[in-house]
């Protein structure tokens, strides 16, 4: 029940941190607000459904956490998928007695206690990261001739960029609380832009039209580059 609730919890904080309503989130929350309330009457059912929830959804996301796990110092981001990604795994895991035939869920015992400890000892060494990593952060200038774009709201402003030819510098200023990319596959540009800070990068362009985009909020946020 503890890691439901750490899950639910960290389904819901980046809601709360944006004051913003997912509905991909609210769905994903469903399922661990439906066991939670199926565990009182049934403890053996409710622990082996939420064990089979946070064993889901963790390999859902198994794609996007390596990523954000390797960025603390985008703490919005690296927080609350920490203790989504503690919490599937102390759930999944602390649903395999309730799958032995007849046994109802006991009371907190010993290496129950321990593990929730530990998680909870990983989670404040993480949080003490993230904020060291966060302060760490260099902001990049702006230089004469760059290309000025902002991320604000979940967009690049402008979407639309026209360059020339050659040698093409991006300067982003990253005006949300959340980490962004500035990614063009056909280029090999991929510049990490964490939480209000500001990034440049250079790179060589034949004319054309490229996409550029933000990896961990793709395919909403995107633009285009026009080179001629």
């Amino acid at each position: 029940m503890a890691a439901a609730i750490g899950t639910l919890a960290s389904l819901l904080m980046p809601m709360l941190i944006s004051m913003s309503f997912e509905g991909f989130l609210i769905a994903m929350a469903a399922p661990f607000l439906i066991g939670l309330l199926i565990v009182p009457r049934w403890p053996r059912a409710g622990a082996i459904w939420l064990g089979a929830m946070s064993l889901a959804v963790l390999a859902f996301s198994a794609p996007f956490i390596a990523e954000a796990l390797a960025h603390p110092e985008s703490t919005a981001d690296f927080l609350p998928l920490l203790v989504f990604t503690v919490s599937t795994v102390v759930g999944t895991l602390a649903a395999i007695p309730a799958f032995r035939r007849g046994r109802d869920a006991d009371g907190p015992s010993a290496p129950a206690r321990a593990v929730a400890l530990a998680s909870a000892g990983v989670i404040l060494v993480a949080a003490v990261v993230s904020v060291v990593a966060l302060g760490g952060i260099q902001d990049a200038p702006a230089l004469a001739g760059d290309i000025r774009v902002v991320t604000e709201r979940f967009l690049f402003q402008p979407s639309g960029i026209p360059a020339d030819a050659g040698e093409i510098a991006v300067h982003v200023t990253n005006r949300d609380g959340t980490r962004h990319t500035f990614t063009i596959d056909e280029l090999g540009v991929d510049l990490n832009v964490p939480p209000n800070s500001t990034q440049r990068v250079t790179f060589t362009a034949d004319p054309g039209t490229y996409r550029f985009y933000c990896r961990p909020h793709a395919p909403g946020m995107e633009g285009q580059l026009v080179v001629g």
